[in-house]
């Protein structure tokens, strides 16, 4: 199986290093090519454009910022897709995605969707967890070339179904750490040992594991070597919101996120991670 992997960004360089690691032939494409270059000193081929790449290999990954980077990577040549698999792995909304199955497969290609939920720490471990849209005989087929960063790959439904999943999962994200972000900017202004409050959130129904995770970056306000950084959170955001109101969700919650992470932008926090709407949450000194 030779495997082509568009997209060597954040997500897309160690995933490919992964791939590499587990004995697939790969061979990848950035459209800044220089972020490429530095995978053929790993042994990885950088094709020079993504129709040569889709010319010669059997499947072809994307790990790209938003559908129109993937439409405008997958079909401004032309490219053929005969006994060709592409493999969405993007956050995108579910009718993207199906828009691109029936495009793909119109070329004669055959497509499906595993977008993932995790960052740098969980593709290192091999932790990512892959959500599976299309035939559940995808899971099994591809299982292999999943596991060389995932430990966990969950077949959720037709395509468009993990879509959906993977930007209510993504809400949250958003949600709870400007949630926690207020709770403990409160707690700091007057004078409260944060250890304790955690304590008992720990031990309560209310905690989620990223208020640990994070809270170190909030307390040193250190927000450098981003997992995932503040612009995407608001491209993430925006998308939800689109989503989630064409299907007749009251997304007032998230709306205040996202001015949040406006304001986080404006102050020039954009390629921080996107924890640092901590910052816009409590600008205080403490």
């Amino acid at each position: 199986m030779k495997v082509g992997l568009i997209g060597t960004g954040l997500m897309g360089k160690p995933m490919s290093q992964k791939i590499k690691n587990a004995g697939f032939n790969i061979t990848v494409f950035n459209r800044s090519i220089e972020k490429a270059k530095v995978l053929s000193d790993y042994g990885i081929e950088v094709s020079k454009s993504p129709a040569k790449l889709i010319e010669s290999v059997d499947v072809i990954i994307t790990m790209l910022s938003d559908f129109n980077a993937i439409v405008s990577s997958l079909f401004i040549e032309n490219s053929s897709f005969k006994n060709k698999t592409v493999i969405q792995m993007s956050t995108i909304s579910p009718k993207e995605s199906i828009l691109l199955k029936e495009r793909i497969n119109k070329f004669g290609g055959y497509y499906f969707e595993a977008p993932v939920l995790g960052s740098l720490q969980q593709i290192e471990e091999k932790k990512l967890i892959v959500l599976v849209g299309g035939n559940e005989e995808d899971k099994n087929k591809y299982e292999k070339l999943f596991e060389s960063f995932s430990n966990k790959i969950v077949y959720i439904g037709e395509v468009g179904k993990a879509a959906a999943i993977k930007l209510s999962l993504n809400q949250l994200i958003a949600s709870e750490t400007a949630a926690f972000s207020m709770s403990l900017g409160y707690l700091r202004e007057n004078n409260v040992e944060v250890e304790k409050f955690m304590d008992i959130l720990r031990g309560s129904a209310l905690y989620a594991p990223t208020f640990d995770k994070k809270l170190p970056n909030f307390l040193e306000r250190n927000f450098e070597n981003p997992n995932f950084p503040l612009k995407h959170l608001l491209k993430d955001v925006r998308l939800m919101i689109s989503q989630f109101k064409q299907d007749g969700i009251n997304t007032l919650p998230l709306e205040g996120v996202e001015e949040i992470i406006k304001k986080g932008i404006e102050n020039k926090l954009c390629e921080k991670d996107y924890s640092s709407l901590y910052n816009v949450i409590h600008p205080g000194a403490k």
